[in-house]
C-alpha cells in the first residue's frame, strides 16, 4: 500500500540518513541550531551587560553619595558572573553533530542544568544586593542623620556602634526574608527575560517528539 504523505514525512524525520522529505529533516535541524544559539547568545548578553553594567553602576551610586553600595553590589554581581563562568564553563555543551531532535534534547538538559546550578549561585546575591543598600543609605549623609534623629528621640536605646539595635535587627529581618525567597525571585527575573524563548525550546521539543511517535 502507498504511504500517505504523514508516513513519508515522519519516516524523513525519524531516519536522518532517509531521502524522503529532506527538507523536513534540514528545516527541524536549522531550526534547532537558530534556538540554540538565540538562548546562549541571550546568555552571553546577560554576562556582558553585568559586567559592563556593575562599575557604570558603581560610579553613578558614588555620585548619587553611596559609594559602599555601589562598592559591594560591583564585587558581588562581577563576583557572580565569574563563578558562574567557572563552575558552567566544566559541562560541556551538547554535541552538534548530534541529530536535531537529540542535539535538541540534548541542550535543553544543558540549559536546565545551567540554569539550576546559576540559581543556586544568584539566589543569595539578592540578600547581598539589599544589605549593600541598607549599609550605603546608613553611611551616607541623609541615613547618618536619620540615625542621630533617632537617638536623639529615644534616649535610652539600645546601640552598637552608634547604630540602633532596633535598626539593625529590621534590617537583617528583612534580609533573611528576601535570602529566602531568593530562589523566587531569580524565578522571576528568568521569566520576565527568557520566558519565550524558553517556552518556544519545550515546545519545539514536544513537537518533534509528537512526530517521531
Amino acid at each position: 500500500m502507498r504511504k500517505t504523505i504523514e508516513a513519508t514525512w515522519r519516516e524523513g524525520f525519524l531516519h536522518t540518513n532517509a531521502l524522503v522529505a529532506p527538507k523536513v529533516n534540514n528545516l527541524y535541524t536549522r531550526k534547532s541550531q537558530h534556538i540554540a544559539d538565540r538562548i546562549q547568545r541571550m546568555l552571553r548578553i546577560n554576562q556582558i551587560a553585568i559586567l559592563i553594567g556593575a562599575p557604570i553602576a558603581w560610579a553613578f551610586l558614588s555620585a548619587s553619595g553611596v559609594p559602599y553600595t555601589g562598592a559591594i553590589m560591583w564585587a558581588a554581581w562581577t563576583g557572580l558572573v565569574v563563578v558562574r563562568h567557572l563552575s558552567i564553563a566544566k559541562f560541556a555543551a551538547p554535541d552538534t553533530s548530534l541529530d536535531s531532535y537529540h542535539y535538541l534534547k540534548a541542550f535543553q538538559g544543558w540549559l536546565k542544568g545551567r540554569m539550576a546550578r546559576s540559581r543556586r549561585m544568584q539566589r543569595h546575591l539578592y540578600a547581598v544586593t539589599f544589605l549593600a543598600i541598607a549599609i550605603g543609605m546608613g553611611a551616607s549623609a541623609d541615613g547618618q542623620q536619620l540615625i542621630r534623629s533617632i537617638v536623639e528621640s529615644n534616649p535610652g536605646i539600645s546601640l552598637v556602634s552608634g547604630v540602633p539595635v532596633v535598626l539593625i535587627a529590621g534590617v537583617v529581618a528583612v534580609a533573611i526574608v528576601v535570602e529566602f525567597f531568593g530562589g523566587v525571585i531569580f524565578d522571576f527575573d528568568v521569566n520576565i527575560v527568557y520566558r519565550e524563548v524558553f517556552r518556544k525550546l519545550d515546545e519545539m521539543v514536544v513537537e518533534m517528539e509528537e512526530l517521531r511517535s
